[in-house]
C-alpha cells in the first residue's frame, strides 16, 4: 500500500527514512521508496524539502528526509576561454550548477551530454565522473 504524506514537520522521531538525491529533493511532487521499503507519495506547494524533514503520511507514520550522493562530473579547466565557453553552453540548458576557481560541477543529466562529450574530448579540459553531495551556486533550479 502506497503511503500519502500530509505533512512535513521537523524534530520528531522518525519511523524510517529515505535517501533523495539534490534534484528529488527540488521536486514539490514525489514518489520514492524508503530505506525499509516503503511505498510513499507527496504533494507540496510552493517548497522544496530539506535533509532532516519528516514527513508525516496520513495513517501516522513518519520518514525522516536523507541527502544521497548525486552522480556528478567534476570539469576541471586549464584556460580560461574553455572555462567560459562551457560555463555559458551549461548555463543555456538551465542545468543547476557549481562554479569554482576553473571548475564547474554539474549533476549527471542527458540534457548536457553531449557537451559533457565534448569537454572530454578537449585537452584544455579533465573530466572527472564522480559520486558527491551536489550543492549549486546561486537560487535553486528554476523552469520557465
Amino acid at each position: 500500500m502506497i503511503k500519502k504524506v500530509i505533512q512535513i514537520v521537523k524534530d520528531i522521531e522518525a519511523d524510517d527514512s529515505v535517501e533523495l538525491s539534490w534534484f528529488d529533493i527540488q521536486k514539490p511532487n514525489l514518489s520514492a521508496i524508503t530505506n525499509l521499503g516503503v511505498d510513499f507519495i507527496l504533494k507540496v506547494k510552493f517548497t522544496h524539502l530539506h535533509v532532516k524533514d519528516v514527513l508525516f503520511c496520513e495513517d501516522g507514520y513518519k520518514i525522516e528526509v536523507k541527502r544521497a550522493k548525486d552522480e556528478v562530473y567534476i570539469l576541471e579547466f586549464n584556460g580560461h576561454v574553455s572555462f567560459a565557453k562551457a560555463a555559458y553552453e551549461i548555463g543555456n540548458r538551465h542545468q543547476p550548477i557549481c562554479i569554482e576557481d576553473y571548475k564547474i560541477i554539474v549533476l549527471n543529466d542527458i540534457s548536457i551530454a553531449d557537451i559533457i562529450l565534448s569537454l572530454q574530448n578537449d585537452l584544455h579540459v579533465r573530466v572527472i565522473k564522480s559520486k558527491r553531495y551536489f550543492q549549486p551556486n546561486g537560487k535553486l533550479h528554476h523552469s520557465h
